[in-house]
């Protein structure tokens, strides 16, 4: 059987291009994440409370099935979580959303949907 001999193998090395974007820093991304670390904690103070309470679960849902958004919130406020809670609802389930700012600005948001009903 005959081979051909295509001589020694020089690999190319391909050299990328300079990039047109700034180096990278992650001041600004540490900040964020550590100011989601707090948002993690103030869900988990909300969820704990409901879940340790089956009097808080019905007083949020039977306000909500009210449509009374100032009882809703005041249920929220009651939880002792320190952040302002978004809340929506509908008759499936209900949202909350926390939002964080790092530097000033709005870095991070945390959004929670439960379901409570089919």
């Amino acid at each position: 059987m005959f081979q051909q001999n295509y001589g020694p193998f020089y690999p190319y090395y391909y050299r990328r291009p300079e990039s047109s974007f700034p180096p990278v820093t992650i001041e600004y991304f540490g900040k964020s994440l550590t100011a989601y670390l707090t948002l993690l904690e103030h869900g988990r103070i909300i969820i704990n409370s409901l879940v340790t309470s089956q009097d808080t679960m019905v007083q949020l849902m039977e306000a909500a099935q009210a449509s009374d958004d100032a009882q809703v919130d005041q249920v929220i406020k009651s939880t002792g979580v320190p952040s302002v809670v978004e809340t929506s609802y509908t008759p499936t389930g209900v949202t909350f959303t926390l939002r964080a700012d790092a530097e000033g600005s709005q870095c991070c948001r945390l959004t929670m949907y439960l379901r409570w009903g089919f």
